[in-house]
């Protein structure tokens, strides 16, 4: 556990922040170090202060203590920002990076991410209770409905919309059909308390699994589908409410899906921190423009999937190709240029790689502070 200090410290510095940000002072944020070691780079992950790796550790597979070489590659180099999330592995994840910040007493020296993965599970089960009371026919029609809007939106569009992982696409169908229920009947008597209940049990229960008192950055929810969604005022007040506490110091959101889309909603809505969405070689065009105006907030803004493309099969070529044209620099891998390439864009906070190895950390890390000229393609 952390000392009593620092666990004061997240409830003063999200009050601090909120009044920055009320001021229109979010740039004026003094910068907060941790591990600072010669040879990482850092930037600032937008309005929260904190000063982060370029590249930082994504734990999805950490299910074991013979992950711990990796991290502690990874803190050598000067890492200093681990994301994981309650659904890897049914919270082994989360309980596997809580044993090793007890076994190396090293949990001070990083900012720790994590995801309420299970949000929208309460919400899920409250509906489809109010399914039951429906004709097959009204069920029906709100499906219909909702995969029209899905169609005419054209988030599934082949360059805009790209599968990462099995079952990702079938998201926006219940998103879409959660959201349009929801319009029909709105919330009904309790639900509200009761998500906000059970959103508290859940950060509670990683942060037992994770054996630390407050997360520095909590993503709720966890690959949001549609942007509506994050305009829920739900959202705020439960984020609110952690800051409270002491149990969160920063809000954030991720998502794969309708990137542009969600993106442009967590920057407009005001209370996200950190955003973390997919950004890589194939999908940048669509999230420049959103990126510079997120930076222009104060919302700090990880890439994830920036190599995910290359460990996937069936890839087009042209992907490659395209990469390889934009930064011919030789004696790279495929995935170490891919950080490279989207490390050239300034209003990027930094990039979370899945680094299983020391030898990943060190490939990965050699790109870090360095200025290239990325060729036009």
């Amino acid at each position: 556990m952390v000392s009593a200090e620092l666990a004061l410290a997240p409830a003063l510095l999200a009050e601090g922040l909120a009044a920055q940000v009320a001021a229109g002072k979010a740039h004026q944020v003094e910068p907060e170090w941790r591990n600072r070691q010669e040879g990482m780079s850092y930037r600032m992950l937008g309005r929260t202060g904190m000063m982060v790796s370029e590249i930082v550790m994504g734990t999805f597979p950490f299910t074991s203590a013979e992950y711990f070489p990796a991290l502690d590659k990874g803190i050598e180099k000067g890492m200093n920002y681990i994301d994981t999330a309650s659904a890897y592995s049914n919270g082994q994840v989360e309980a596997t990076i809580g044993s090793y910040f007890q076994k190396q007493k090293n949990r001070d020296q990083v900012f720790l991410a994590t995801k309420i993965s299970g949000y929208y599970g309460f919400l899920e089960n409250a509906l489809k209770e109010v399914a039951k009371g429906m004709s097959s026919g009204q069920v029906e029609a709100i499906r219909k409905k909702a995969d029209e809007m899905i169609a005419e939106r054209d988030v599934l569009k082949p360059g805009y919309h790209m599968d990462y992982f099995g079952g990702q696409s079938a998201q926006f169908g219940k998103a879409y059909f959660r959201h349009l229920m929801l319009q029909e009947h709105g919330y009904q008597a309790g639900w509200r308390k009761k998500i906000k209940e059970r959103a508290h049990v859940l950060l509670e229960e990683s942060l037992k699994r994770l054996q630390t008192d407050h997360v520095d950055v909590l993503h709720c929810p966890h690959g949001v589908a549609m942007p509506e969604l994050l305009e829920d005022d739900l959202l705020s007040e439960v984020f609110a409410e952690f800051k409270k506490k002491g149990m969160i110091r920063a809000a954030g959101v991720s998502f794969h899906n309708d990137v542009a889309a969600n993106l442009s909603a967590a920057i407009k809505g005001g209370f996200y921190d950190v955003t973390m969405f997919a950004y890589n070689i194939a999908n940048h065009a669509a999230l420049e423009n959103l990126m510079f105006q997120g930076k222009q907030a104060g919302v700090g803004m990880i890439a994830m999937k920036v190599a995910k493309l290359f460990a996937l099969e069936n890839q087009p070529d042209w992907r490659k190709e395209k990469l390889e044209l934009a930064l011919p620099e030789k004696d790279l891998s495929i995935f170490a240029k891919s950080y490279l390439w989207a490390l050239q864009n300034s209003n990027l906070s930094c990039c979370v790689s899945q680094m299983e190895t020391p030898e990943i950390v060190l490939d990965n890390s050699q790109v870090v502070g360095k200025t290239v000229e990325v060729r036009p393609v």
